[in-house]
Protein backbone atom coordinates (compact mmCIF):
# COMPACT_ATOMS: atom_id res chain seq x y z
CA UNK A 1 0.00 0.00 0.00
CA UNK A 2 1.09 3.56 -1.01
CA UNK A 3 -0.16 7.06 -1.59
CA UNK A 4 0.37 8.46 -5.16
CA UNK A 5 3.80 8.77 -7.06
CA UNK A 6 4.03 11.83 -9.31
CA UNK A 7 2.71 11.59 -12.45
CA UNK A 8 4.00 10.39 -15.63
CA UNK A 9 5.95 7.26 -17.16
CA UNK A 10 8.53 5.36 -19.00
CA UNK A 11 8.33 6.43 -23.28
CA UNK A 12 9.78 6.61 -26.21
CA UNK A 13 11.38 9.69 -26.26
CA UNK A 14 13.97 11.26 -29.10
CA UNK A 15 17.53 9.85 -29.06
CA UNK A 16 18.56 5.66 -28.41
CA UNK A 17 16.27 3.43 -27.34
CA UNK A 18 18.28 2.98 -24.01
CA UNK A 19 17.54 6.57 -23.44
CA UNK A 20 13.88 6.16 -24.41
CA UNK A 21 14.11 3.57 -22.01
CA UNK A 22 14.17 5.56 -18.42
CA UNK A 23 13.68 9.03 -19.68
CA UNK A 24 11.30 10.39 -17.81
CA UNK A 25 11.85 10.69 -13.57
CA UNK A 26 8.75 10.16 -12.17
CA UNK A 27 5.67 7.28 -13.05
CA UNK A 28 2.50 6.38 -11.01
CA UNK A 29 2.38 3.87 -8.32
CA UNK A 30 -0.68 2.08 -6.88
CA UNK A 31 -2.20 4.58 -4.54
CA UNK A 32 -3.68 3.51 -0.91
CA UNK A 33 -6.86 4.18 0.24
CA UNK A 34 -7.04 7.87 1.53
CA UNK A 35 -7.76 6.95 5.03
CA UNK A 36 -5.00 4.74 5.28
CA UNK A 37 -2.18 7.09 5.17
CA UNK A 38 -1.99 9.81 8.17
CA UNK A 39 -2.52 13.35 7.24
CA UNK A 40 0.92 14.60 8.50
CA UNK A 41 2.03 11.38 5.97
CA UNK A 42 0.23 12.75 3.11
CA UNK A 43 1.51 16.21 3.64
CA UNK A 44 5.42 15.43 3.65
CA UNK A 45 4.67 13.05 0.66
CA UNK A 46 3.12 15.84 -1.29
CA UNK A 47 6.20 18.14 -0.17
CA UNK A 48 8.15 15.55 -1.67
CA UNK A 49 6.51 15.36 -4.92
CA UNK A 50 6.53 18.98 -5.49
CA UNK A 51 10.44 18.89 -4.66
CA UNK A 52 10.79 16.27 -7.59
CA UNK A 53 8.80 18.62 -10.03
CA UNK A 54 10.82 21.29 -9.15
CA UNK A 55 14.28 19.45 -9.57
CA UNK A 56 14.93 20.04 -6.01
CA UNK A 57 16.22 16.48 -5.86
CA UNK A 58 18.21 16.87 -2.55
CA UNK A 59 14.95 18.40 -0.68
CA UNK A 60 13.00 15.62 -2.07
CA UNK A 61 15.31 12.94 -0.99
CA UNK A 62 15.09 14.15 2.47
CA UNK A 63 11.43 13.75 2.49
CA UNK A 64 11.79 10.29 1.13
CA UNK A 65 14.18 8.85 3.50
CA UNK A 66 12.41 10.56 6.56
CA UNK A 67 9.14 8.90 5.67
CA UNK A 68 10.68 5.38 4.94
CA UNK A 69 11.77 6.20 8.26
CA UNK A 70 8.85 7.37 9.88
CA UNK A 71 6.00 5.10 7.80
CA UNK A 72 8.20 1.93 6.60
CA UNK A 73 4.73 0.09 5.93
CA UNK A 74 4.38 2.69 2.32
CA UNK A 75 6.06 1.96 -0.48
CA UNK A 76 5.64 5.15 -2.15
CA UNK A 77 8.26 6.64 -0.82
CA UNK A 78 10.64 3.55 -1.92
CA UNK A 79 9.72 4.13 -5.21
CA UNK A 80 10.41 7.93 -5.69
CA UNK A 81 13.96 7.36 -3.74
CA UNK A 82 14.54 4.92 -6.79
CA UNK A 83 13.21 6.79 -8.89
CA UNK A 84 15.34 9.82 -7.95
CA UNK A 85 18.35 7.66 -7.39
CA UNK A 86 18.32 6.16 -11.06
CA UNK A 87 17.78 9.72 -12.46
CA UNK A 88 21.29 10.56 -10.57
CA UNK A 89 22.66 7.16 -11.61
CA UNK A 90 23.25 5.86 -8.41
CA UNK A 91 21.95 2.24 -9.67
CA UNK A 92 22.95 0.14 -6.64
CA UNK A 93 20.54 2.37 -4.20
CA UNK A 94 18.01 2.43 -7.06
CA UNK A 95 18.09 -1.24 -7.13
CA UNK A 96 17.84 -1.44 -3.42
CA UNK A 97 14.78 1.07 -3.24
CA UNK A 98 13.40 -0.39 -5.91
CA UNK A 99 13.31 -3.80 -4.52
CA UNK A 100 12.13 -2.52 -1.12
CA UNK A 101 9.43 -0.89 -2.77
CA UNK A 102 8.10 -4.32 -4.34
CA UNK A 103 8.48 -6.26 -0.34
CA UNK A 104 5.95 -3.26 0.50
CA UNK A 105 3.90 -3.34 -2.96
CA UNK A 106 4.65 -6.64 -4.84
CA UNK A 107 1.58 -5.47 -7.41
CA UNK A 108 3.60 -2.62 -8.23
CA UNK A 109 4.37 -2.15 -12.25
CA UNK A 110 6.42 0.98 -11.82
CA UNK A 111 8.48 -0.19 -9.41
CA UNK A 112 8.87 -3.69 -10.90
CA UNK A 113 9.72 -1.96 -14.48
CA UNK A 114 11.84 0.47 -12.65
CA UNK A 115 13.99 -2.07 -11.20
CA UNK A 116 14.57 -4.17 -14.48
CA UNK A 117 15.51 -0.67 -15.93
CA UNK A 118 18.12 0.06 -13.10
CA UNK A 119 19.40 -3.96 -13.03
CA UNK A 120 19.93 -3.05 -17.16
CA UNK A 121 22.09 -0.24 -16.33
CA UNK A 122 24.28 -2.22 -14.01
CA UNK A 123 24.39 -5.17 -16.48
CA UNK A 124 22.52 -7.56 -14.67
CA UNK A 125 20.79 -8.37 -17.78
CA UNK A 126 19.44 -11.52 -16.84
CA UNK A 127 17.43 -10.13 -13.92
CA UNK A 128 16.15 -7.56 -15.39
CA UNK A 129 14.70 -9.97 -18.16
CA UNK A 130 13.42 -11.68 -14.57
CA UNK A 131 12.14 -8.36 -13.44
CA UNK A 132 10.25 -7.20 -16.33
CA UNK A 133 8.37 -9.86 -17.35
CA UNK A 134 7.70 -10.96 -13.23
CA UNK A 135 6.16 -7.01 -13.98
CA UNK A 136 4.21 -7.97 -17.43
CA UNK A 137 2.52 -11.25 -15.32
CA UNK A 138 1.47 -9.06 -12.58
CA UNK A 139 0.13 -6.38 -14.64
CA UNK A 140 -0.33 -7.73 -18.64
CA UNK A 141 -1.64 -4.36 -19.87
CA UNK A 142 1.43 -2.04 -18.86
CA UNK A 143 3.12 -1.02 -21.76
CA UNK A 144 6.28 0.57 -20.58
CA UNK A 145 7.48 -2.90 -19.30
CA UNK A 146 6.97 -4.60 -23.05
CA UNK A 147 8.82 -1.44 -24.36
CA UNK A 148 11.50 -2.38 -21.93
CA UNK A 149 11.93 -5.64 -22.12
CA UNK A 150 11.95 -5.65 -26.41
CA UNK A 151 14.83 -2.84 -25.72
CA UNK A 152 16.85 -5.40 -23.51
CA UNK A 153 16.47 -8.15 -26.07
CA UNK A 154 16.90 -6.23 -28.76
CA UNK A 155 20.49 -3.98 -27.52
CA UNK A 156 21.64 -6.38 -24.94
CA UNK A 157 20.54 -10.44 -25.41
CA UNK A 158 21.52 -10.17 -29.08
CA UNK A 159 17.37 -11.98 -29.69
CA UNK A 160 15.68 -9.90 -32.19
CA UNK A 161 12.91 -12.32 -32.92
CA UNK A 162 11.67 -11.71 -29.05
CA UNK A 163 12.22 -7.74 -29.23
CA UNK A 164 10.06 -7.85 -32.37
CA UNK A 165 7.30 -9.90 -30.19
CA UNK A 166 7.70 -7.03 -27.20
CA UNK A 167 7.43 -3.88 -29.43
CA UNK A 168 4.52 -5.24 -31.69
CA UNK A 169 3.09 -6.24 -27.95
CA UNK A 170 3.90 -2.47 -26.72
CA UNK A 171 1.86 -0.88 -29.47
CA UNK A 172 -1.12 -3.14 -29.54
CA UNK A 173 -1.43 -1.69 -25.82
CA UNK A 174 0.14 2.06 -25.87
CA UNK A 175 -1.14 2.79 -29.40
CA UNK A 176 1.18 3.42 -32.86
CA UNK A 177 4.41 5.62 -32.16
CA UNK A 178 6.99 6.51 -35.03
CA UNK A 179 10.20 5.73 -32.79
CA UNK A 180 8.84 1.83 -32.11
CA UNK A 181 7.13 1.98 -35.28
CA UNK A 182 10.87 2.53 -36.61
CA UNK A 183 12.45 -0.03 -34.46
CA UNK A 184 9.57 -2.78 -35.52
CA UNK A 185 10.13 -2.07 -39.42
CA UNK A 186 14.15 -2.78 -38.52
CA UNK A 187 13.84 -5.94 -36.61
CA UNK A 188 10.88 -7.06 -39.17
CA UNK A 189 14.12 -7.01 -41.94
CA UNK A 190 16.71 -8.46 -39.63
CA UNK A 191 14.34 -11.46 -38.82
CA UNK A 192 12.81 -12.24 -42.04
CA UNK A 193 9.69 -11.39 -41.25
CA UNK A 194 6.56 -10.10 -42.97
CA UNK A 195 4.22 -7.26 -41.85
CA UNK A 196 0.79 -8.45 -40.57
CA UNK A 197 -1.50 -7.74 -43.84
CA UNK A 198 -3.99 -5.19 -43.16
CA UNK A 199 -7.11 -5.56 -42.41
CA UNK A 200 -9.68 -5.54 -45.06
CA UNK A 201 -12.71 -3.21 -44.57
CA UNK A 202 -16.22 -4.53 -44.28
CA UNK A 203 -17.99 -4.08 -47.86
Amino acid sequence: VSPPAATGSPAPAPGTRATAAWANAAAPANAAVASEVPPPAAQQYADGLAFMKQDRTSDAEFVFKRLTLAYPEFAGPQLNLGLLYLQSSRLPEAEAAFKAALERNPASAVAGNELGIALRRLGKFTEAQAAYQRTIATEPNYAPAYLNLGILYDLYLAEPQKALEQFEHYMQIAGENKQVAGWVVELRKRVGAAAPAAKKEPS
